[in-house]
């Protein structure tokens, strides 16, 4: 019988493909990988001295002044979880939450 493409075994061969050491599929993907964090680099390397936040070492390796003073007030400051999260099915929850409170309670007629 012939195995749909779901199947384990199918599953299985296509692993040992990709994830292989020696496999083109491995090579290629991290090549690309590091491709895009050097460009991404790069691009964060640019803004950042165009904001004018960025100072150059000695070395001519870019310093980031305003993440160093940054690091010491992140760790101080507390994250504050409680309340209404911004999922919209959160959002639903919250507007038919108060809208229900807001109703009379007595009838009219």
């Amino acid at each position: 019988m012939a195995h749909s493409a779901r199947s384990k075994s199918k599953l299985k061969a296509k692993a040992a493909k990709i994830s292989g050491k020696n496999s083109d599929y491995l090579k290629l993907n991290e090549a690309r990988r590091n491709r895009l964090a050097d460009k991404l680099k790069e691009n964060l390397i640019k803004q950042k001295q165009a904001k004018g936040e960025l100072a150059t070492d000695v070395d001519g390796d870019a310093v980031d002044v305003a993440a160093e003073d940054k690091m010491d007030d992140d760790s101080a400051s507390k994250v504050s979880t409680a309340g209404w999260r911004s999922s919209r099915h959160n959002q639903y929850k919250k507007n038919h939450a108060t809208k229900k409170s807001k109703k009379n309670k007595t009838m009219k007629f």
